[in-house]
C-alpha cells in the first residue's frame, strides 16, 4: 500500500511539474537562444538624431508607439525600436529633418517570421528575419542608413529605399511632394 501511495505522489508531482513548466516557460534552456524580435534603428554612439518615425504593414506596432527615444536628459532622439506584431512585413520611414539635417528620407524594409515553436513556450514573439540594428550615422556627411551585423563589420543596404526627393520637395513648398509623402499611408 506504501509503494503505491509513493507511485501515485511521483505522478501528481510529475504532472505539477508538467503543468507549471508548461504554463511558466520552457523546461529547456531555447529561452536563452531565441531569434530576436525587435529591430534597433537609431545612433551608434547614443548621439542626438534629426529625424522622425512613421510606420505602414501588417506586422508594424501601433504608429503612436514608434517613438525617437534617448535618456530625456542630455539626448531626447536617439534611437526607435520596432518588435514585431505578426508574421509579415513593416516599412518604417525614416523622416530625416530637411533644415537641420538635410539628408534624404529612406524606408527600411523589414520582416518577421512565424514564432519560433508551435507551442509558444520557449521563444516569444514573431522573429527578425534579416538585419536586427541599422544605423544611422550620427552627421549627415557620413551618409544615411546601413544594416550592419553583430559586429558592425559589414554594411548593408538592401532592405533600404532612399527618396532622393523627399526633403528638397517637401522643404521648399511645406506640402505633400509624391514621393515621401505618398510612402506611407497617412503622410
Amino acid at each position: 500500500m506504501k509503494l503505491l501511495s509513493f507511485f501515485a505522489a511521483l505522478g501528481t508531482l510529475g504532472f505539477l511539474l508538467a503543468l507549471f513548466t508548461a504554463q511558466h516557460g520552457c523546461a529547456s534552456d531555447c529561452g536563452n537562444n531565441c531569434p530576436a524580435t525587435t529591430v534597433y534603428i537609431g545612433s551608434p554612439d547614443n548621439a542626438e538624431l534629426d529625424a522622425a518615425f512613421d510606420v505602414d504593414g501588417p506586422a508594424c506596432p501601433p504608429r503612436d508607439s514608434v517613438t525617437c527615444t534617448g535618456d530625456m536628459t542630455s539626448t531626447y532622439c536617439t534611437h526607435t525600436t520596432i518588435t514585431g506584431q505578426a508574421a509579415s512585413w513593416c516599412n518604417v520611414l525614416v523622416a530625416f529633418d530637411p533644415y537641420n539635417d538635410g539628408r534624404p528620407w529612406q524606408i527600411i524594409h523589414l520582416e518577421f517570421g512565424p514564432p519560433e515553436n508551435a507551442s509558444g513556450t520557449c521563444c516569444k514573439g514573431y522573429p527578425v528575419l534579416g538585419p536586427s540594428t541599422y544605423v544611422i550615422p550620427d552627421h549627415p556627411q557620413s551618409g544615411g542608413v546601413y544594416a550592419t551585423n553583430a559586429d558592425g563589420s559589414a554594411k548593408d543596404y538592401d532592405a533600404i529605399t532612399t527618396l532622393h526627393d523627399a526633403s528638397a520637395d517637401g522643404a521648399s513648398d511645406g506640402g505633400a511632394d509624391g514621393g515621401a509623402a505618398d510612402a506611407l499611408p497617412g503622410g
